[in-house]
């Protein structure tokens, strides 16, 4: 039977470190990344256990390139491919480097810390970072523009059935496919936007999270343009995106895992592009992706099977 990674199922924490990486692809730099990611869930275990309280738990993940890269013995999972870029006129979700990812995530920034480099000290000169983010929660976990995020979750069982491939893909089950951008906001002009209308750009009030009704929604509310069905049936992802910034500079580092990259893939395109009536996601007026990386997270039984 697969165990998946720890860091898939559970629910939010209130911080993550969010490392892109990039390999090297030398003989000695593969065997050392192969080396170190079999062993990053018994580290992530081992100080999850030195901090019972942190919640600590981790994922690694693999893009297209460096999985045939890093494991050319396996298959491929079926769908993992490259991020699929996005544009229509102003509005783009852009494709960007990405060979690795590590997400770690748990209660304390210090133990994200403390794990984190444990793991690049393992890594070396293996890899190159592309990106590190560090995200925290942000009030009553809402996003900088002030609303609840991640209300649409699912929950309970329901996690695993959404996030876990099963008979899908039975070489890779326990595993789950990620897809993840940074964004920007413009606070500036979100923050001249007057409250009421946010709400109808979000479809949902601001202050105590009421989802308008689907008579109330706008055709160009954040909300709706995501939601995505098929054969009657919602097409759902599971978020572990969080807000991140600076004085200068902040947004969301958003995260979708899923059985499937199909219903990320669907919901984005909903965002960017306008459909025949020229309705889009009109949040995009107020954030801009600066970053787009699609990874695989095997089982731990797979990364196991490296050492």
């Amino acid at each position: 039977m697969t165990t998946p990674q720890t860091g898939i199922l559970p629910e939010a924490n209130t911080n993550a470190t969010f490392i892109t990486l990039l390999i090297n692809n030398d003989a000695d730099s593969i065997a050392t990344i192969r080396r170190t990611v079999a062993a990053i869930p018994a580290m992530t275990a081992e100080m999850a256990t030195q901090q019972p309280d942190s919640q600590l738990v981790s994922t690694v993940s693999f893009g297209a390139h460096a999985w045939d890269t890093l494991f050319p013995e396996a298959p491929r999972p079926e769908l993992l491919a490259p991020f699929k870029a996005h544009k229509h006129g102003l509005r783009q979700a852009p494709s960007t480097p990405g060979d690795i990812l590590v997400h770690i995530r748990s209660e304390g920034k210090d133990v994200n810390f403390d794990l984190s480099r444990q793991i690049m000290g393992e890594l070396g000169d293996s890899v190159l970072v592309e990106e590190e983010v560090h995200g925290f929660r942000y009030r009553d976990s809402r996003d900088m523009t002030g609303f609840v995020d991640g209300t649409e979750n699912p929950q309970g069982d329901g996690r695993a059935e959404v996030a876990l491939i099963s008979d899908e893909d039975q070489a890779f089950t326990g595993g789950s496919y990620i897809n993840c951008q940074r964004y920007i906001h413009n606070m500036g002009d979100w923050e001249a936007t007057p409250v009421d209308q946010q709400e109808q750009i979000i479809g949902r009030t601001k202050t105590d999270n009421i989802e308008f009704t689907s008579e109330q929604k706008a055709p160009t509310a954040h909300i709706k343009r995501v939601s995505i069905k098929e054969n009657g049936k919602s097409l759902e992802i599971l978020r572990h995106s969080l807000p991140y910034g600076d004085s200068s500079e902040c947004g969301l580092f958003f995260i979708a895992y899923g059985k499937s990259p199909k219903p990320f893939d669907l919901m984005l395109e909903q965002m960017i592009h306008a459909d025949g009536h020229g309705h889009y996601d009109h949040l995009m007026n107020y954030t801009q992706a600066v970053t787009g990386c699609a990874f695989f997270a095997p089982s731990i039984t797979f990364l196991e099977s490296l050492q």
